[in-house]
């Protein structure tokens, strides 16, 4: 088995058994509550669980698939670089901007208020 989809495969089955979980003590806190769910509550949980669950199996699925594909690993090793440039444009003006407001507090000197002396 390819081991790009064996990897998405576990994050899939790790998103269900969470959901199981979740489900779980959902109901564990109905009943440490007093507040036992109707069957037809129980019924709406599990229902919204399990389609959250397939949603996730599907679009990590998705990804991986995309993942496999040359062009698609292409395009997201371009999209990274970019967003890598991007970040960097905007942490070294942050960083300037730092600097300047930094730099100007300390040439004005020490706050000349003092009244205690």
């Amino acid at each position: 088995m390819d081991e790009t989809k064996r990897a998405w495969e576990e994050v899939g089955e790790g998103f269900s058994k969470l959901g199981r979980i979740i489900s779980e003590r959902y109901r564990q806190l109905g009943e440490e509550r007093g507040t036992r769910p109707s069957a037809e509550e129980e019924g709406v949980v599990a229902d919204a669980v399990r389609r959250a669950t397939e949603e996730l199996d599907r679009a990590f699925t998705s990804l991986g698939d995309t993942l496999r594909d040359d062009d698609a690993r292409a395009h997201v090793r371009d999209t990274g670089r970019k967003l890598t440039e991007a970040l960097d444009v905007t942490f070294t003006a942050v960083g300037e901007e730092i600097r300047k407001a930094v730099g100007s507090r300390r040439s004005s000197g020490p706050d000349d208020d003092d009244t205690s002396t």
